[in-house]
């Protein structure tokens, strides 16, 4: 999976293709050959008896309180740096 990712890298750009096209396309390819590998041992551990995942914890009412106050506060402090026009 990898070593295609590279080789796909590697390669040298075909002629007449406009280039980030072709980087988009090779960049696609590896993705879903990603995608794949990481489905199909997904899959081997889920048979392999691990069961089905648990649902994450949802943070706690503090946790939310002090992300929001930071969210506000950077909030602030990014309009306060702004330069008045």
């Amino acid at each position: 999976m990898v070593t295609h990712a590279q080789k796909v890298g590697s390669t040298g750009l075909p002629e007449g293709y406009v280039p980030s096209r072709v980087h988009l396309v090779r960049l696609a390819e590896a993705t879903q050959s990603v995608i794949a590998a990481v489905r199909a041992i997904g899959l081997s551990e889920s048979r392999a008896g691990r069961g089905p995942d648990k649902r994450p914890r949802r943070p706690s009412r503090n946790t939310v309180r002090v992300l929001v106050f930071v969210l506000a506060l950077i909030t602030l402090v990014v309009a306060a740096s702004v330069p008045r026009t």
